[in-house]
């Protein structure tokens, strides 16, 4: 069962997402010596970041025994103004005492997306273990029902994903911008132990309401895989995105 935390706007969805990573974060070192996060990219991502390097958050982190993945990549450079790594990096890592050696990115830019799915889904294993868990999964909600880069109305959205782990999918039709990405698949979102779904937006409360509460259908919305977690799932959502629940 999800939990719900509404609140005014924007500032107040980042602060408890926020609150939500130091959480999930400490409880793993604590019980495992490290931590491994998921981020997103989208517009949830910058607020987020902002929010976590700056006092008093930034001094609750234990960022040293941190290990960063990313939920999906489109297919550029990692400079490349599209990049979710160069919005992380920007916004995140050059101001925090992360090592670089744990930053584990989605190569957007390698000639061969399917073998760089092969890559980075060997690397989740090696890092995380087997069956891999991630200790926190950072999600923003598409206005198609999307998470990740599991688009709306594509049959392979559907698909757990257990056996891949990682995934090159097209580019989307209806869904800016209009290049290829790479994705991480459902099984990675429905072991891990936190997943925050952070929402914003009047223009969001239909799909946030139908991802919710709606009929299932895993193809049409996506971000009903959430419905399917094994554990803690938390939706942050502003009063507006809120509004139809």
């Amino acid at each position: 069962m999800s939990e719900v935390a509404v609140v005014r706007d924007a500032a107040q969805v980042a602060a408890a997402a926020a609150e939500l990573f130091v959480e999930a974060t400490a409880g793993a070192v604590a019980a495992r010596a490290r931590a491994s996060v998921a981020l997103t990219g989208g517009g949830t991502a910058k607020p987020l970041f902002e929010t976590l390097r700056g006092p008093p958050i930034r001094e609750r982190i234990p960022w040293g025994a941190l290990h960063f993945f990313f939920t999906d990549e489109r297919a550029v450079p990692p400079d490349h103004e599209l990049s979710n790594y160069r919005i992380a990096q920007r916004e995140l890592f050059a101001h925090v005492p992360v090592q670089p050696a744990r930053v584990h990115r989605l190569r957007g830019e390698a000639p061969d997306l399917d073998a760089e799915a092969a890559r980075a889904a060997a690397e989740v294993i090696a890092t995380v273990g087997s069956p891999p868990r991630f200790d926190l999964v950072l999600l923003g909600l598409g206005p198609d029902g999307h998470v990740c880069s599991l688009f709306a109305g594509v049959p392979s959205s559907a698909d757990r994903g257990a056996e891949q782990l990682v995934r090159h999918v097209a580019a989307p039709k209806d869904v800016e911008p209009h290049v290829e990405r790479l994705t991480i698949t459902p099984f990675l979102l429905v072991t891990a132990r936190t997943l925050v779904l952070q929402v914003t937006g009047a223009n969001k409360a239909p799909v946030l309401a139908r991802a919710l509460k709606g009929p299932e259908d895993l193809v049409a919305c996506p971000a009903q895989w959430l419905r399917r977690a094994a554990g803690r799932v938390v939706i942050v959502a502003d009063s507006d995105a809120a509004s139809e629940l």
